[in-house]
């Protein structure tokens, strides 16, 4: 009997590894333990399950301490990887921040009251859609 014959074809196999749709590097470290379930990642390395997602699970691979046990079998290359991950998307988090930030107040709204005038939000929000 041929290898091949003993063997079931992969594509009518289930898929050994489950991830969500998305270039994150924690994938690399990660697996779905079930797809109904998008928050619970178990880690290639030790098999421990992360729940809350794969930002835990890089927090888990760095070693940060804190939510998650730290894995024992990542190495300083894995460590590093995930800690630049966790400290480029802060750094990107502020950014969208400010930016969000500073379109805010450049806003002005037409016809707005001053800040001392006694006003709600909704006042001003018919006022100026009255005017338009």
């Amino acid at each position: 009997m041929s290898s091949a014959a003993s063997n079931p074809s992969s594509s009518t196999s289930k898929p050994m590894s489950l991830k969500r749709n998305s270039d994150d590097i924690g994938w690399d470290y990660g697996v779905l333990v079930n797809p109904n379930n998008l928050n619970l990642i178990k880690c290639k390395l030790c098999g421990q399950e992360v729940s809350a997602g794969i930002y835990r699970l890089k927090l888990h691979i760095a070693g940060i301490r804190g939510q998650v046990k730290p894995c024992r079998k990542s190495s300083e290359e894995d460590k590093e990887k995930c800690k630049k991950a966790i400290d480029d998307s802060k750094k990107d988090k502020k950014a969208r921040y400010a930016e969000q930030q500073e379109v805010r107040d450049a806003v002005d709204l037409v016809g707005a009251p001053d800040a001392d005038e006694d006003t709600t939000a909704a006042e001003v929000y018919r006022s100026t859609r009255s005017t338009m």
